[in-house]
């Protein structure tokens, strides 16, 4: 009895292990499927140019902040980042150096760019298959007004649990990211432009005279 009573135990936990396994293989086949998809909305682009809306929703659903700018993104890590409205701050690099400047401030912060693309969301539009597949697990989820992507950072270090990213008709509509303390950023794009001719100096910065530059990792001949 005790025999047949074992037999069966071990029946059943082959069978679990069994069904993990597959789960597993089909949740590889589910992830690389994403990605191979996500890889294709973004190998279209060269370049991209738009304008922003940008708010932060609190964990309880409630606005804490909204801004307004404007965005330049190319190949080669490069960003531009600017917002526009109700203050004054602009976020740069040209995939080797990273300015941030805080108008208001007068002040500079500069550091070598690391290419942390959890770090800088924004550079999602100028990464391929395989900086994608070493820094996010991706899913691919469908909705009523566009394709979206689920990005969950590999890294322990990212500043956002998950960036979720909309396409529709061919064009980025909309960035979702949920931070460390469950609050909500959500970034919507309009007059987007896909492909323009941008000059390599639209990514780099001459902080203004009277700024206060802070060097970060860096020497002081920049």
């Amino acid at each position: 009895m005790f025999g047949v009573v074992m037999m069966s135990l071990r029946r059943v936990l082959y069978g679990c292990l069994a069904t993990l396994l597959c789960c597993a293989a089909a949740l590889a086949q589910t992830q690389e499927a994403a990605l191979d998809a996500l890889a294709a909305q973004l190998d279209q682009l060269q370049s991209m140019t738009a304008r922003f809306s940008q708010t932060v929703w609190s964990e309880e659903g409630d606005p804490l902040q909204s801004a307004e700018g404007q965005m330049a993104v190319k190949r080669g890590n490069r960003l531009r980042w600017e917002i526009e409205s109700p203050y004054a701050y602009l976020i740069v690099t040209d995939g080797a150096t990273l300015w941030r400047y805080d108008a208001d401030l007068e002040q500079a912060v500069v550091q070598p760019f690391r290419g942390e693309l959890a770090d800088t969301p924004a550079l999602i539009f100028s990464s391929d298959r395989t900086t994608l597949a070493e820094h996010y697990r991706i899913e691919a989820e469908q909705g009523r007004t566009g394709s979206w992507f689920l990005l969950t950072p590999r890294g322990e270090q990212a500043l956002f649990r998950t960036l979720r990213v909309q396409f529709a008709d061919g064009a980025v509509t909309r960035l979702e990211l949920i931070d460390e303390l469950d609050q909500r950023t959500e970034i919507r794009f309009h007059d987007v432009q896909a492909n323009p001719a941008l000059d390599d100096q639209l990514f780099t910065f001459e902080p203004p005279a009277d700024a206060d530059v802070i060097r970060d990792g860096i020497d002081s001949g920049i």
